[in-house]
């Protein structure tokens, strides 16, 4: 059981990891490819542009797991420590409602591609694959956000909010 909480914890962050490390591979590689063997690769770029997307959209849940995503505390920094907690739950709350209208509207979209039967043309890759990647990663934060509002619920802190650092903001301001 131990080894799945290992896997639930850092999920993300693993496949964010292999992701860049095959993506770093592709490129050292059409690296030595086109000035050592004069024999450029012409599907790497692509890959690695495919990749790059994966990972945008893994890093996101990652983000969301983390409380690292990118947020505007103007009103919580006015508002003072007390509003803190609540600022933090409503933008949890905000997100997964994006997070769930992504969802929502990319699954489709995934689908359609998946039907017409577009492919890449350097890798012949199906496209839906490479589509499929909004709905999965904001899926994935989608549940996130949805494990931090439940955490927060059962009383435990909101994610990205370091227990300290009330006493830093009241100092501050």
């Amino acid at each position: 059981m131990s080894a799945l909480r290992v896997l639930e914890a850092n999920f993300e962050r693993y496949l964010v990891a292999a992701i860049l490390l095959v993506l770093v591979a592709i490129l050292a590689a059409q690296v030595v490819f086109r000035y050592l063997v004069g024999a450029p690769l012409v599907w790497s770029e692509e890959l690695a542009r495919y990749l790059l997307v994966w990972c945008t959209f893994v890093g996101v849940s990652l983000a969301v797991r983390e409380g690292r995503n990118i947020s505007v505390d103007l009103l919580p920094v006015l508002a003072g420590t007390r509003w803190m907690r609540a600022f933090g739950i409503l933008a949890l709350a905000g997100s997964a409602i994006f997070f769930a209208l992504m969802v929502w509207y990319s699954v489709p979209l995934t689908q359609r591609i998946a039907r017409i039967g577009q492919t890449s043309p350097g890798l012949g890759l199906q496209m839906w694959i490479v589509y499929a990647a909004v709905p999965v990663g904001m899926g994935l934060a989608l549940l996130r956000a949805i494990q931090a509002l439940v955490g927060i619920a059962r009383g435990g802190p909101v994610p990205g909010l370091d227990p300290d650092s009330d006493a830093v903001i009241e100092e501050e301001v």
